[in-house]
């Protein structure tokens, strides 16, 4: 799974390679993002371009009526299985319409060994950035009005590195390499399973 990352990444150089249309904002610090806190970080979005936007992390399905329900399914909505995401009805939607990249410099993963776990920082072996696939939702409180936006971390089954890890859940997030970071936010592109894999052992350090 992925609960906590990095976004100590430089933002101008994200999004020069990217051509965003609009700036990357980086939240200070950026060396630990806790997804329990639910922060707003960023995210990148496409319609006709490009472009990053804030949203807040754990993934509010538009359909949840009442602000206690929202409450309760945040915390399952941080992070979502690759496999099943055009099963569940928590992620349909998203999975069809409204999918993102999530930057981030580095995620952490907790290894178990007896009754103690240890923190591991994973980054990219080369690059400053991994952009993962995400999914994303806009939620209008019915008290309110406000609406927000939220977005959900995708997860894939880890590869060998990861499992000796993070050995207890054996996830990883779904870190995508460059030739399908157009392919995840392309809305006509429908046969996104075979995305669902871990990436090669080469690229993470």
């Amino acid at each position: 799974m992925c609960f906590s990352y990095s976004v100590n990444f430089k933002a101008d150089a994200l999004q020069s390679r990217l051509n965003l249309t609009e700036a990357l904002q980086v939240p200070e610090p950026g060396y630990f993002i806790s997804a329990f806190t639910y922060p707003i970080m960023p995210v990148i979005a496409a319609n006709t371009e490009l472009h990053a936007e804030n949203m807040q992390w754990g993934l509010i399905p538009e359909w949840v009526k009442t602000p206690e329900k929202a409450t309760e399914l945040r915390e399952y909505g941080l992070n979502a299985k690759g496999e099943t995401l055009n099963q569940k009805p928590m992620f349909k939607k998203a999975f069809g319409h409204h999918r993102v990249l999530v930057p981030m410099a580095g995620f952490y993963e907790w290894r178990q060994i007896g009754k103690r776990k240890f923190p591991y920082y994973i980054k990219p072996a080369e690059a400053d950035f991994f952009l993962v696939a995400g999914l994303a939702s806009q939620w209008a409180n019915p008290d309110t009005g406000e609406e927000q936006e939220t977005f959900t971390i995708v997860t894939c089954p880890s590869g060998p590195l990861l499992s000796t890890i993070h050995n207890s859940k054996l996830r990883q997030p779904l870190l995508l390499p460059e030739e399908d970071w157009q392919n995840w936010i392309n809305e006509r592109q429908t046969d996104l399973l075979p995305l669902v894999k871990p990436c090669s052992e080469s690229q993470l350090t």
